[in-house]
Order: structure tokens, then C-alpha cells, then sequence
């Protein structure tokens, strides 16, 4: 038997592809994906930064006044219930009922400005703004109910109406439309908490 010829490092070395060798269709397909994503990625960050325009969110109204006239109130009655004392720094629970019961008027007059400068038209959208003042009527009521039970029990707690589903309170609707449209003084006061 003879014995194995030692191998050298030439013979080890992979073969030099052909420089004018054709491109198999497999990898030819890889290439044309690959720069078919980038192209639409790219494509499409274009048209995001450059032409996409969302439209209105929901319940943001296209007109300004309403939102305009509205903040101006708001901050205004605001301003009226800071002047106040604080209701969760009373001292005794009657304290506290009577401070929340001036701010409870604040409130109920705001909302009576507000009314007037609600829009007629169109119809949807003086339907989405009456249902924000009602809503918040709602709210002012449970702020009196509060008060009343506060005077009966020491220990009464503030309950607020649900909206929407049983577990969101409808000060959610009533800040998210507030927040939506700019009118900042127009979300719920923290003055019971």
C-alpha cells in the first residue's frame, strides 16, 4: 500500500469565482427584495413627513371659536374657584361641603355662559358640544350630591357618574373633549381629591 501524498496549502485554497460569471436567479431575486424594501420604506417615511395630513381627531372641532369663547369663560371660573378655599383642606366635613358648594355655583354659572356660545351648526357638532356641557352638568350634579351626603355622613366619599363603560368616570369624556379642542381651564378641577 502506498502512502497518502501530503497535501499543500495550494491545493486547500477554494477556487476564484470567474469575474464574468452570471449571477444566479436566486440571488438576483434576494437583491431586487432587498432594495424593493428599502425603496418602500423610505417611500413611505416621504409621504409621513411630507404629505400626510390626519384630519381632525376625535371630537376636535374645525372651528376655533367655540374653543376660543369657551376657554375665556372657563378660565375665568377658574380662576374664581382658586380664589376659594381648597375643599380637601378643610378642616371639618362641613368646612369641606361648604367650600365645595361655592365652587359647585362657579361651576353652574359657567356652564350657563358656555350654553349661548355653543354652535347651532352643524349638527353634529353642536350635538358633541351639547353633550360635553351636559355631561358636565352631570358632573356638577354629583359634586351636589356629594355635599348633601357630606352633611349627613363625615365620612361620605365622592361618586361620580360612569361614562362609557362601568369603569371610566365621566370626567374622562369631559376632559378628553376639553383637552382635544385646546381649552386647558375647561377639564375638572382636582379640588376634591
Amino acid at each position: 500500500m502506498e502512502p497518502p501524498t501530503p497535501v499543500s496549502d495550494s491545493q486547500l485554497t477554494a477556487p476564484e469565482p470567474e469575474e464574468d460569471a452570471p449571477i444566479s436567479p436566486r440571488r438576483r431575486i434576494g437583491y431586487f427584495l432587498t432594495l424593493f424594501a428599502v425603496l418602500a420604506l423610505i417611500g413611505g417615511w416621504v409621504y409621513l413627513l411630507m404629505f400626510y395630513d390626519p384630519g381632525l381627531m376625535i371630537d376636535e372641532l374645525a372651528d376655533p371659536v367655540f374653543p376660543t369663547q369657551a376657554e375665556k369663560v372657563c378660565a375665568a371660573s377658574l380662576a374664581q374657584v382658586e380664589s376659594l378655599p381648597l375643599a380637601n383642606l378643610a378642616s371639618s366635613p362641613s368646612e369641606r361641603a361648604s367650600n365645595v358648594e361655592k365652587s359647585n355655583i362657579v361651576f353652574r354659572k359657567m356652564i350657563d355662559d358656555l350654553r349661548p356660545l355653543a354652535p347651532t351648526q352643524p349638527r353634529e357638532v353642536a350635538k358633541g358640544v351639547t353633550e360635553w356641557l351636559n355631561d358636565w352638568e352631570t358632573y356638577i350634579g354629583n359634586r351636589e350630591e356629594y355635599v348633601q351626603n357630606l352633611r349627613k355622613d363625615p365620612e361620605a366619599r365622592f361618586l361620580e357618574t360612569t361614562k362609557g363603560s362601568s369603569t371610566k368616570g365621566i370626567t374622562r369624556a369631559i376632559n378628553g373633549f376639553a383637552e382635544v379642542n385646546r381649552m386647558k381651564s375647561c377639564t375638572t378641577p382636582a379640588d376634591l381629591s
